[in-house]
């Protein structure tokens, strides 16, 4: 949206502060696309598509660690800062801008940015557990 020639982020509420423990993550559903919404303490707040890139796992059911969640299929590391896999291959979810006023907890989702990759962390993997990796893919 634009005015007077300045473009205008849009922002929709999509929860109440209080209404996600900290450390966890919530499906929000905006015009039939589901995203994972994420309470990392201190009013802070993080929100990416809702499936990891690699094999369309609920992101919003994932862990938390610090700025990042692990996928719960097959243990992607996903960045909340960029969106990028941090680990295993590559691929990338958009993540968007986050504020919170007062107690409501808002998103511009039309705003969705694919950000520059982080430096990915090695990952090593032993024998067993690639082959039960991939007997769980």
């Amino acid at each position: 949206m634009k005015k007077d020639g300045i473009e205008k982020i849009k922002w929709f509420k999509v929860a109440k502060t209080d209404a996600i423990p900290i450390q966890e993550g919530r499906r929000v559903y905006f015009k039939g696309q589901e995203f994972a919404l994420f309470n990392l303490g201190n009013c802070e707040f993080s929100v990416l598509d809702g499936r990891c890139p690699h094999k369309q796992g609920p992101l919003a059911d994932g862990i938390l660690a610090g700025k990042a969640v692990f996928c719960p299929l097959h243990n992607w590391k996903i960045s909340l800062k960029t969106g990028c896999a941090m680990t295993y291959g590559p691929g990338q979810v958009k993540v968007y801008p986050t504020k919170v006023a007062g107690k409501d907890v808002y998103v511009a989702f039309n705003d969705g940015l694919l950000c520059e990759p982080e430096e990915r962390v090695p990952v090593i993997v032993t024998e067993e557990e690639d082959d039960m990796k991939v007997a769980n893919q």
